[in-house]
């Protein structure tokens, strides 16, 4: 009788043992359950709030929107006395305004502030480099000469000779503010007009339009960021394929301006004039 009492309560431990082990079992798997579901809906909301917070942080770290009120609107022709009141700096497409004859004066205007190789390119140096004083055989900073002549309006165009090949857009706009702010510093009465970056032809093969384009945003925003006015006159050089018209073009790289490309830039810049 104590043996098969013995061996039932072997038996009957045996059964609780594995119940009690299946019970735990049970357990671990609704625990693994519930912690995957609790994890997904908190994954799930985690993950929605981690990608619009990577919007949001996307948002603000794209550069806001140029306000299209630095663009220069069209206006009524503003005519001869306007365009003389305009002084000039530039590189070397700016610096051929004395050649082709095209502004009061003709080769022997004073309007334009040019270097004594023609070349102004826009890098680190930019503020030391020496333009000759119009009227004087003197050579002096750009500020130097802003403070000295006080130019009422004064139109830059920057980027060619060097800048849109070789410049990222951080460089570009810091070179090109670190311009802008000593002028202003020298002369602060100036009203200062970047110009747009004149387009080349399709066959140039040192630029492109595409770079170019790209640069004048740059440029747009260097106005914006600096009180300064942005002149969009690329549009009136520019044929249906958004390159330089060719029978604008006077040289065979495909950059060079001919007189007429210049007479047209001034009637754009006359019939886009600053009004304070």
């Amino acid at each position: 009788m104590n043996t098969h009492s013995n061996e039932m309560l072997d038996t009957v431990s045996r059964v609780l043992r594995y119940a009690c082990a299946a019970l735990a079992l049970l357990c671990i798997v609704f625990a693994i359950i519930a912690a995957i579901s609790t994890g997904c809906s908190g994954g799930c909301a985690g993950s929605d709030s981690t990608e619009s917070g990577s919007q949001s942080d996307t948002s603000a770290l794209s550069p806001s929107p140029v306000p299209d009120s630095v663009t220069l609107p069209e206006t009524a022709d503003a005519g001869q006395a306007y365009q003389d009141k305009l002084t000039f700096l530039g590189d070397s497409l700016t610096a051929h305004l004395v050649s082709r004859g095209v502004l009061t004066d003709g080769q022997n205007t004073k309007q334009v502030w040019r270097t004594k190789d023609n070349m102004l390119n826009l890098d680190s140096p930019i503020t030391s480099a020496k333009i000759n004083l119009p009227g004087t055989d003197r050579y002096v900073t750009i500020a130097e000469a802003a403070a000295e002549l006080k130019p009422e309006i004064l139109v830059i165009t920057l980027g060619t000779d060097y800048g849109v090949s070789y410049l990222v857009e951080t460089d570009f706009k810091a070179y090109y503010t670190k311009l802008v702010r000593a002028i202003q510093e020298a002369s602060p009465n100036t009203v200062i007009l970047l110009q747009s970056i004149f387009p080349v032809t399709a066959g140039c093969k040192v630029l492109s339009n595409e770079k170019i384009d790209r640069a004048n945003g740059w440029v747009k925003a260097v106005a914006a960021e600096n009180n300064c006015r942005y002149l969009d006159t690329q549009s009136v050089l520019k044929d249906g394929n958004n390159c330089l018209r060719d029978s604008l073009c006077i040289s065979e790289d495909g950059i060079h301006l001919n007189t007429e490309a210049y007479r047209l830039i001034l009637s754009y810049i006359r019939t886009h004039a600053y009004t304070a």
